[in-house]
């Protein structure tokens, strides 16, 4: 009994940042089974709770490991993101996203407003719709795009008093003008977030993304009726296809995700 408290703890530590994440280790390299079992059984027990979003059944958050240089939990890197979204046989959508602060300046007093960074499929994968405008399109997300925004409920009322009229008008974030697109719903609310109130897009350039850059959380939708095994091996079969694409021809690949080309890497999957 006493084990097991102590296995629960450190999972809750684990997740403490997360709390709406279970952790479901599905695929791995190198990392005991035995071992994941218990932690599926613990948190699954103990942890495990409806999200509020649609089918939320298959939403699941993406991780990498790389055992070989002691790093369980890696985050997505912008060309995994490509790879998976591009290639990928077991997933409807992925997004990407982080958290982000902006000085907002301009009319009235200048402020340091909370927000996320997030690809344009993050949202719609939530089943979020706008209160008003819209949300990001894959254009919005191009690198050569104008810089827009997406505005929360609260926020709209505080800056704007709630008028229509906000959309299109600009703000100037961090020294550069934004339009604003869209206003987020009233009960919006994005993972274990808080004070989400500007939500601006990545713009990475495909062109551009190399193996590295492992700073970004994801989450997921698999396709009716696919499992979180066949997606976690789908994951594991697109990692040397970003490393091909993403290293020079010099660099050693083995299963190799991350800025850890030194050290074997695999793809692992949550439930969320």
């Amino acid at each position: 009994m006493a084990m097991r408290l102590a296995q629960l703890m450190q999972v809750l530590r684990r997740l403490g940042r997360a709390p709406m994440f279970t952790a479901i280790t599905l695929f791995t390299l190198a990392i005991g089974v035995g071992a994941n079992t218990v932690i599926f059984t613990v948190v699954e027990n103990v942890l495990l709770k409806p999200l509020p979003y649609p089918d939320s059944d298959r939403l699941i958050g993406v991780w990498y490991t790389a055992p070989g240089i002691n790093i369980k939990d890696l985050n997505i890197a912008p060309s995994h993101y490509f790879i998976e979204r591009e290639q990928s046989k077991t997933l409807e959508d992925i997004g990407a996203y982080t958290g982000d602060a902006f000085n907002v300046s301009g009319s009235g007093e200048p402020e340091h407003v909370t927000g996320l960074d997030v690809t344009d499929g993050t949202l719609p994968l939530l089943g979020i719709k706008p209160a008003l405008g819209r949300l990001f399109t894959r254009l919005d997300d191009s690198p050569a795009s104008p810089k827009t925004v997406v505005i929360s409920y609260g926020y709209w009322h505080k800056k704007f008093g709630g008028a229509s009229s906000a959309i299109g008008k600009s703000l100037t974030m961090d020294g550069s003008a934004r339009q604003i697109i869209g206003v987020l719903p009233r009960n919006f609310q994005f993972l274990d977030y808080d004070n989400v109130n500007l939500i601006v897009p990545m713009q990475w350039d495909r062109s551009k993304t190399h193996l590295g850059n492992y700073s970004n959380e994801a989450l997921a939708r698999l396709k009716p009726g696919v499992t979180m095994e066949q997606a976690s091996a789908d994951m594991a079969r697109l990692i040397p296809i970003t490393g091909a694409v993403s290293l020079p021809r010099t660099a050693s690949l083995r299963r190799c995700s991350s800025r850890c080309t030194w050290g074997q890497t695999c793809a692992r999957s949550r439930r969320m």
